[in-house]
């Protein structure tokens, strides 16, 4: 999965979970704008980060790479 496409998927995951940017990042403890950045795609991550997001979102980083597929598999 590409940045851009995986960015789209956090995007879309935080949007069904109506969280905005800036409660991500406090989550993550990253700048909102650094959400801004993975979100676009402009910023690859680290498998701490994905994890750190991943948890956030309440999915593992495994269902995070494998968006679209089990994104809508099961919603909170």
């Amino acid at each position: 999965m590409s940045h851009k496409e995986m960015g789209h998927w956090i995007m879309v995951r935080r949007a069904m979970l109506r969280m905005s940017q800036a409660r991500l990042a406090n989550a993550i403890g990253v700048d909102q704008s650094y959400i801004s950045l993975i979100e676009r795609g402009e910023r690859p991550l680290s498998d701490k980060l994905r994890q750190k997001i991943s948890t956030a979102l309440g999915c593992t980083p495994e269902e995070l790479t494998r968006w679209p597929q089990a994104a809508y598999v099961s919603s909170p």
